[in-house]
């Protein structure tokens, strides 16, 4: 317990040592040092300065000989008298820059006391790699895609998907600047020699915040820009308005031009012309390859476990490949570092909760998030026959910093949906998917210049139709493939940037089989597993030409080989014959090679033009002819024999403004794409439990064409984005449609999205979505006729007619319900969607007929009543809910 009189004492220690200290904060140099030294090395007179100070030297390594004896004598002097006796016959000038004693040549004197000066009048300053991470201060939290640039040159880098990046420099520079959206920029000093920097950014704590759905930005536009690239953060998905209060993270990519999903209900998407399996979806590098729940209602990623959301739709980098149509890149959280935190929701559908923190601080950090929902119970109520109906998800991640050049992350996902009915307790019938990744990354820092990943992961997805769970009977699929790859970036020169890699896969086919207690139907004709294995081999390279113009160019070669046990079936002529390899066997291998080249033009300080042009080869083929955006009965089959790889070729120009006003951007994109082997069936298909699935199959070329463009406004209590995308996308199947042109299922020529979030009082905030598309095509029957007491329909083309447009409108308000600087965030969203209750058809029967009463009903007599009307099925109307989020 103190004592007044210590309270006292306290208080004039205190009065003293405060102006004191505010003193040497505003200048360094007056603070007070003793140094004694009699014939010792220079380099530990400078330790010694370095203890006492708080402050660190930076200097170029052949600016001092570290080893010359020095003599001083100085006892309670300002730091100024030191280092001038120190420095001053050396002819160096000292200054302080953010805590560091910057030592520089003074002017006129050029003789380096440990170097070659002739060699340094010819070659200047000796070039020096400054390289580190960009995180989060407060988390630890490696910050993706953040600028780093050197002030008034047009220098810089920008972090890369592990927070790291590497700059080397051939001029002096004083300091080095970081930037990263949402976040305060920071700057440190420059030594002008190999340096290792870690900036530890803060966040803005700012109420309006800006639109965060954009483009790579940094100070050095011609090395961060790409084509047809965009990227998406979390923040963005929770201010979108969402069915239920469920925030959606695959439906949130619906803000970004040429992504176009089928409808209501589903997460089903088309980009840039392609099918729906053209689209590769990786959590932490592990593909997911059916990312939907509760019959594609919502998608399988958890909102607070993602970290970075990045998506190609054309100029795919070299290190990636296997899709034709665009990439979505999930990053997961990596976890607090320095302290424990949580966060989660409870919505009416679901609830979700997020753990982090640190096992060892600095070093060890682990995050959890599950969700799981409850929409069992209020559905039971008025349907007994429900046994079940849930969803599930799972993220687990550990991250371990084992040093500066070695880090080690374990991330695990797994997500499952179950659904059972039944009308007797003997009898239950449904259907249950799940998907589940794993993955082991290591980085290493081989030296300044020289980064790896090597990434070992394994990924399956299972999918049950289940006619009779307590017999144990049921169809089943499946599909998995187990991966080790490794990736290098090598930054050469300031600016040369080399990457390269190798990739090696095993792949494992189950179509579909019927299982009778577990043990396989048997059937007239084997339906064979099939197995596959995947080699590649990647380099790409960048070359900064100048401060306006830089060019991309990269190769992948990519090796594809069966391998038995399986049973392959050809037909020719109505002949069938079959073929059976056995297991290892190998007997049958593409190979495929794929450039990539880009180019970036800086036209002025505010416009930037892109041009790019890939190849890409997909292997992996989803064997669907149903168009219903409620099915997850997903059959995947390799490229073998009788199914030649799928193969695009997409030519891309872009144009980028930014203006000074408010943070206001427009972009702009025309492409063009050919694509070959594309997959389609012939009418009346038959795709389960057949074993030639391959003889239904027609296949032919295709192509897409459109032009995307965007204006969004980033800062202002205001902000929010306007798109339109015109396109077009037609198949041409010799075998199908007589041999003409038809659209596919994702030519929906026009797009428009708006989005705009108001700010109107410092801690309420209103947001609205507004999405308009051109009906989806479908083929509807030009006829019918009568036959063995069956109205048969008649159809004249494929896909001839569309749905109607589609438009809807979604509203929601968000209250922040504690203050601005409390640790405890939470909060209240009450959304509106679908506002005018829009009533968007997702499918139209052509079944029923009027009765006496002027109702609508199946026909049991189409002799006395043959006239058919077409009507219409849609899901909802105007849906509100309410969620409550919270986290501290």
């Amino acid at each position: 317990m103190l004592k007044a009189s210590d309270y006292t004492i306290f208080f004039i220690v205190f009065s003293m040592l405060v102006p004191a200290a505010t003193l040497a904060q505003e200048n360094p140099l007056r603070q007070e040092v003793t140094v004694v030294a009699e014939g010792v090395p220079l380099k530990r007179v400078m330790s010694d300065i370095e203890n006492q100070t708080g402050l660190s030297f930076a200097y170029r390594s052949r600016l001092l000989d570290e080893e010359e004896p020095v003599t001083l004598n100085f006892k309670y002097v300002p730091l100024e008298e030191v280092l001038e006796e120190l420095f001053g016959e050396r002819s160096l000038d000292f200054r302080v820059v953010e805590r560091q004693i910057i030592l520089n040549r003074q002017p006129g004197q050029g003789k380096d006391p440990a170097g070659d000066q002739s060699d340094r009048e010819e070659a200047g300053q000796d070039p020096y790699t400054v390289n580190g991470y960009v995180k989060d201060g407060a988390t630890g939290e490696v910050l993706i895609g953040a600028s780093v640039a050197v002030r008034g040159s047009s220098s810089g880098a920008i972090t890369n998907k592990y927070g790291f990046f590497s700059l080397t420099l051939n001029e002096p520079a004083d300091s080095l600047s970081c930037s990263f959206v949402g976040y305060r920029p920071r700057s440190v000093a420059l030594s002008g020699r190999d340096q290792y920097v870690v900036f530890g950014l803060e966040e803005r704590s700012v109420e309006i915040r800006e639109v965060v759905v954009y483009s790579d930005e940094s100070v050095d536009e011609i090395r961060t820009k790409r084509g047809s690239e965009d990227r998406l953060r979390p923040e963005a998905v929770q201010q979108m308005p969402a069915l239920f209060g469920e925030k959606d993270v695959i439906k949130s990519l619906a803000a970004i031009p040429g992504v176009k999903f089928f409808g209501d209900g589903s997460t089903i998407f088309y980009v840039r012309g392609g099918s729906r399996d053209q689209n590769l979806v990786t959590i932490d590098e592990a593909p997911i390859y059916n990312p939907t729940h509760l019959l594609g209602f919502f998608s399988t990623v958890v909102p607070d476990a993602v970290k970075d959301i990045q998506v190609y739709k054309g100029d795919f980098p070299a290190n990636y490949g296997g899709r034709l149509s665009s990439l979505v890149d999930i990053r997961t959280k990596d976890g607090n570092m320095q302290q424990f935190g949580m966060n989660g929701s409870v919505g009416l559908l679901s609830s979700r909760l997020s753990l982090e923190g640190p096992i060892w601080k600095d070093h060890i950090s682990y995050f959890v998030s599950g969700r799981r929902s409850y929409i069992y119970k209020p559905i039971h109520q008025v349907a007994e026959e429900l046994k079940d109906l849930h969803f599930a998800d799972l993220h687990l991640k550990l991250n371990y910093r084992i040093n500066e050049n070695n880090r080690v992350f374990f991330a695990h996902y797994s997500g499952r949906d179950n659904f059972e009915q039944g009308n007797t307790r003997a009898r239950t019938s449904g259907i249950n998917w799940q998907n589940s990744t794993t993955t082991l990354r290591w980085n290493h820092l081989f030296s300044d210049r020289l980064f790896s990943n090597t990434t070992l992961y394994g990924s399956r997805y299972d999918y049950y139709l289940n006619t009779n769970i307590q017999q144990g009977d049921y169809w089943y699929s499946h599909i998995d493939n187990f991966s080790l790859k490794t990736d290098f970036t090598w930054y050469l020169a300031p600016g040369n940037t080399l990457r390269f890699g190798a990739r090696l896969a095993e792949h494992f086919f189950n179509p579909g089989n019927y299982y009778d207690d577990h043990e396989i139907l048997p059937l007239p004709y084997v339906i064979s597993t099939r197995r596959a294995r995947e080699s590649a081999l990647y380099l790409s390279d960048q070359w900064i030409l100048s401060d306006r113009l830089s060019l991309r160019m990269g190769l992948r070669l990519t090796g594809w080989s069966n391998v038995g046990e399986a049973v392959e079936y050809s037909f020719d002529e109505n002949q069938l014959d079959s073929t059976h390899y056995n297991p290892g066997e190998v007997y049958h291998t593409y190979v495929r090679l794929d450039p990539r080249m880009s180019a970036v033009f800086k036209a002025s300080e505010r416009d930037v033009l892109t041009l790019s042009f890939s190849r890409t080869h997909q292997f992996e083929h989803l064997i669907t002819n149903s168009i219903s955006p409620f099915t997850t009965l997903e059959v995947w089959l390799p490229s073998a024999p009788q199914i030649r790889p799928q193969r695009a070729d997409q030519l891309g120009l872009g144009y980028h403004r930014s203006f000074r006003v408010n943070g206001l951007e427009f972009k702009t994109e025309v492409y063009y794409k050919w694509m070959t082997n594309q997959i389609d069936y012939r009418d009346h298909a038959r795709m389960l439990m057949n074993p030639f699935v391959e003889y239904e199959l027609r296949f032919g070329s295709g192509r897409a064409y459109g032009w995307e463009t965007m204006i969004k406004k980033k800062r202002g209590a205001l902000t929010g984005w306007l798109s339109y995308t015109l396109s077009r996308s037609v198949y041409h199947i010799p075998e199908i449609n007589g041999g003409e042109a038809y659209p596919s299922y994702s030519d929906r020529p026009h797009d428009v999205s708006l989005f705009l979030a108001w700010q109107f009082l410092p801690r309420v905030s209103i947001s609205a979505n507004f999405t308009y598309m051109t009906g989806a095509p479908f083929t509807s029957p030009t006829g019918f006729y009568l036959y063995d007491d069956y109205q048969v329909p008649v159809y004249d083309a494929r896909n001839n007619d569309r749905l109607p447009d589609y438009h809807r409108l979604d509203v929601a308000l968000r209250w922040q319900l504690n203050k601005r600087e409390s640790r405890f965030r939470h909060n209240l969203t009450l959304s509106f969607y679908n506002l005018y209750g829009r009533k968007n058809p997702v499918a139209i029967h052509f079944n029923k007929m009027e009765n006496s009463d002027g109702n609508l009903v199946v026909p049991y007599n189409y002799y006395s009543r043959p006239d058919l009307l077409p009507t219409q099925f849609y899901l909802y109307k105007m849906i509100p809910s309410l969620s409550y989020q919270f986290g501290f």
